[in-house]
């Protein structure tokens, strides 16, 4: 099987040409030629129980009356009979009472959080990538698929949408100026502006926002081949966190911002790595023949989700950050890929090709309760969730 990378730029030139539809060579930015579509908790219910115990009462007796006392003889004297009671007076009986049980108070317990089924309805935003209006575009729409409005509108291509953490800005990559540069927007599609603007191509498909929202970390063509770099969330003080004559791409941040997760290839075929943010220390979490891609980390930080060909098609895939406890998620003929975690890390939502065209879907993090958000003969993918 011969091994290829493909920018988003590529696939898009590529899904244009299989539609019959002319792509402008210029704009097209130097990437492997396309051959594989590029590639990006369990429910858990507790139920308090309370501990019920019934113990019997010692009975209370009625306050009996008492017998007249018997007169004490005086001393020397000859003892005098006891004076009998009354004649036809006897003894009051001591009325006797049904004993009530009292109840012994119920032990209290902490009560214990349960974990909100993922069945209830997604909350947040979505934001995608679409050529539903003939031109991949930037989309966002409601978490339940609802709701879908168009951000950008442009003859050129925009693509691969990431929220900042406030959810207030969306960086993205885009072919407007005829290479592939890294811009940010408010949500809403206004006040945008170019980050990056070098010769070579920035960011297809990977510029994504530090956890504190002051950098954004992206992969570059820049220096001869493609590494991963960083800068401030401005465009400024940028720098180089990877230096390998083969490829690496599409980094992830971890929750605390202390590492990112990329593939890279230079290790023969591509696989998950992870490094601290300052590009030391890197590690690699999966050893497999075929590819692994797109790593996404879990919003507390535990696993790493990730698409792979691993068992002959695309499929999803989780894993806990040190690369143990493999698990599969998804499981079909048609590809599933570019995994993004819901900000409770309730969900995964992905892109899939199982209904004929790219959709976007949603599933439980444990590949259950899998939903189709987007139905559209145009293609919808590469998903970024915002709680916001």
């Amino acid at each position: 099987m011969v091994r290829v990378i493909v920018g988003v730029g590529a696939l898009i030139a590529a899904t244009l040409v299989a539609c019959g539809e002319s792509v402008d060579t210029e704009a097209t930015v130097e990437a492997p030629a396309a051959a594989q579509i590029d590639t990006q908790a369990t429910i858990q219910a507790g139920i308090a129980a309370g501990i019920q115990a019934t113990a019997e009462a010692q009975p209370s007796p009625t306050d009996m009356p008492t017998n007249t006392p018997v007169p004490t003889a005086t001393p020397g004297a000859t003892n005098t009979p006891a004076t009998n009671a009354t004649p036809g007076a006897t003894n009051t009986p001591v009325p006797t009472t049904t004993p009530r049980p009292t109840n012994t108070p119920v032990p209290t317990t902490t009560p214990r959080p349960t974990n909100t089924p993922a069945s209830t309805p997604p909350t947040g935003r979505i934001a995608f990538t679409s050529n539903r209006d003939r031109n991949w575009q930037i989309y966002v729409m409601n978490a339940d698929g609802s709701n879908v409005t168009q951000l950008t509108n442009h003859p050129e291509y925009d693509s691969s949408p990431t929220w900042s953490p406030d959810g207030r800005r969306i960086t993205f990559s885009s072919l407007r100026d005829r290479n592939w540069q890294i811009y940010v927007m408010n949500a809403d599609g206004s006040n945008m502006t170019r980050l990056t603007n070098h010769p070579k191509e920035d960011g297809s498909g990977s510029p994504v926002w530090s956890p504190d929202g002051r950098r954004i970390a992206f992969h570059s063509y820049r220096d001869g081949n493609v590494d991963v770099y960083v800068m401030n969330a401005g465009g400024s003080n940028m720098t180089r966190l990877t230096n390998h004559p083969e490829g690496d791409y599409y980094p992830a941040w971890s929750p605390d911002g202390r590492r990112i997760a990329f593939r890279s290839n230079r290790d023969g075929n591509f696989e998950i790595y992870v490094m601290n943010a300052d590009g030391s220390n890197m590690t690699r979490l999966t050893n497999h023949p075929e590819e692994d891609d797109s790593p996404a980390w879990s919003p507390d930080g535990r696993r790493i989700a990730f698409h792979a060909d691993r068992d002959g098609n695309w499929d999803i895939y989780v894993m806990d950050t040190d690369g143990s406890n493999m698990t599969r998620l998804t499981n079909h003929p048609k590809e599933d890929g570019s995994p993004a975690w819901s900000p409770d890390g309730r969900r995964i939502t992905f892109r899939s090709y199982r209904d004929g065209n790219w959709d976007i879907y949603v599933m439980d993090a444990d590949g259950s309760n899998m939903t189709r958000l987007t139905n559209h003969p145009k293609d919808d993918w590469v998903p970024a969730w915002t709680a916001n």
